[in-house]
């Protein structure tokens, strides 16, 4: 088991203590951002993310766990040259793959759930939604995948 202690606080002080490093361990979203390609997610374990012990990170999503080691390094330059590809490139693929081997081997976070979502969609007015066989973004209306969506919909007949 895991010797830990369960220490709800209010939401100011739990964010202080986010950006701070005032944790050993917590549980919280660090690693949202991406919703089309990885990078965005890669990025937030970037190496240049990382802060002095004294400093605070720049947000919720900048290696607040401050992971620096080698394979932080090795991690970083992939998603550099992650960064500087178009979309969807046939590359990408492999470089998430070596990136994810070493972030995997260090596990600075460990994901606890995943959250499924039934997302119904009607083509009564407008037509062009996200389905099984069109799948071109994640359903969701939220954070980068709204304008997606918007930007296929199609008055219906």
């Amino acid at each position: 088991g895991i010797n830990a202690e369960h220490d709800i606080q209010p939401i100011p002080e739990f964010i202080e203590n986010l950006q701070n490093g005032g944790f050993d361990t917590y549980i919280f979203f660090g690693a949202c951002g991406s919703s089309t390609e990885p990078w965005q997610s890669m990025d937030s374990f970037h190496v240049r993310h990382i802060v002095a012990d004294d400093e605070a990170v720049g947000g919720f999503y900048t290696n607040a766990m401050r992971w620096n080691t080698d394979n932080t390094k090795a991690y970083s330059e992939i998603v550099d040259e992650i960064k500087v590809l178009p979309l969807n490139d046939p590359q990408i693929d492999d470089m998430f793959v070596e990136a994810m081997g070493l972030w995997i081997e260090e596990l600075p976070i460990i994901p606890l759930t995943e959250a499924v979502k039934l997302l119904p969609f009607d083509e009564t007015y407008w037509t062009g939604w996200p389905t099984k066989s069109g799948n071109y973004v994640q359903p969701a209306t939220w954070w980068g995948s709204a304008h997606i969506i918007i930007h296929n919909l199609k008055p219906a007949q």
